[in-house]
């Protein structure tokens, strides 16, 4: 299935040396049935450019006229993951023996980030094994991208006990699970929900309607979903599919923008679900964004004032500068005047604007 640079000669001793390594090879836990399942294949690297993977050489590793091979994907990861470089480890299936002779920890624990190996003679790779890299662990089952030497690449479930199980993992330098770029769609496998990537936020889809209909999307586990950032940093701007609204986020919360020039000037946006920021602060998969900001979160305008958020209202001083507990997020001065809890939609995100009270000095 894999391949590395041997020689004709090589290859023919290494054809051999499967009848021994056969009987030797770390095979999977117990399994009765092999229920493999691929989230993608394709005779090309489709299944796994979203890792910026161009199907180039790395470290010396070949690919064939697709752009694939095992070895080399697994080596683009690991240097993508600042791994020092690994050249010259083989075939996938002499990687577990490789990596140990460096010093690299192997062993039958699955990791994200790690590389998932299977010896030769094992039930997926029986000939020259195989090596993919760990997108996804939960306690039922975990997730792999790998390259094949034959032509394809792939994205693969493989429950715990199955019998493609790999055969060892290697550890270089485990990593969080990674998502796609921003503007991807995630769909978790446990229930259905999709998502957009906002950077690597996730925001709630209500309705396929909103993006003109059904998108591509890529799998993900609610395990490897809740690893993500639960809120948009700051300064982010987002636009409402269904209304074309623009906002800014201060403080977890969507702030509308009436007009580009109160906020600097025209900047990219991605494009979400409105339902999702109408009812932001809803509960469950609407709390990636919140209602209001959070509380101590400043803002400031382009008519130079600055304010203080506390429970959703924007406060603001009359008789001195008012202390900056962080750096103010430049929000447009038109939502802060037509702050409102009953009023148009857009501008519910903040409740009302005050002054805080004066200060009086003791005599």
């Amino acid at each position: 299935m894999l391949r590395s640079r041997l020689s004709p000669l090589l290859a023919r001793v290494g054809t051999l040396a499967l009848v021994v390594l056969a009987g030797l090879a770390v095979t999977a836990p117990p399994a009765s049935a092999a229920t493999l399942s691929r989230e993608c294949k394709a005779n090309s690297i489709a299944c796994i450019s979203f890792s910026g993977y161009a199907g180039k050489s790395v470290w010396g590793y070949p690919v064939n006229s697709s752009g694939n091979n095992c070895v080399n994907y697994a080596a683009y990861r690991l240097m993508k993951n600042g791994v020092k470089q690994q050249s010259a480890m083989g075939s996938g299936g002499s990687w577990a023996t490789s990596a140990r002779n460096r010093g690299i920890k192997v062993d039958q624990t699955a990791k994200t980030g790690a590389i998932a190996q299977w010896n030769y003679g094992s039930h997926y790779a029986p000939g020259n094994g195989h090596v993919g890299y760990v997108e996804e662990v939960t306690s039922s089952y975990i997730v792999v991208s790998d390259s094949a030497w034959s032509g394809y690449s792939s994205r693969m479930t493989i429950p715990r006990g199955d019998a493609n199980w790999p055969s060892n993992f290697l550890h270089f330098k485990d990593q969080p699970y990674q998502p796609p770029a921003s503007g991807s769609f995630l769909k978790v496998r446990e229930n259905g929900q999709i998502y957009r990537l906002v950077g690597t936020t996730p925001v709630y889809v209500s309705t396929w309607a909103a993006f003109g209909g059904a998108k591509a999307t890529m799998a993900v586990s609610a395990s490897a979903l809740a690893t993500l950032p639960a809120t948009i940093p700051d300064g982010t701007f987002i636009k409402g599919a269904q209304r074309a609204e623009i906002y800014r986020m201060a403080g977890g919360a969507p702030i509308h923008v009436s007009a580009w020039a109160n906020v600097g000037g025209s900047k990219a946006t991605t494009i979400v679900d409105q339902v999702a920021i109408d009812r932001a602060g809803d509960g469950g998969a609407y709390n990636r964004l919140r209602a209001v900001p959070a509380d101590t979160t400043m803002l400031r305008t382009t008519k130079g004032v600055v304010y203080r958020m506390r429970g959703g209202i924007a406060y603001y001083s009359t008789s001195m500068p008012i202390a900056e507990l962080s750096e103010p997020v430049l929000v447009d001065h038109v939502a802060l005047s037509r702050a409102t809890t009953t009023g148009a939609l857009k501008y519910r995100h903040i409740k009302a604007v005050k002054a805080l009270p004066k200060i009086t000095p003791k005599p």
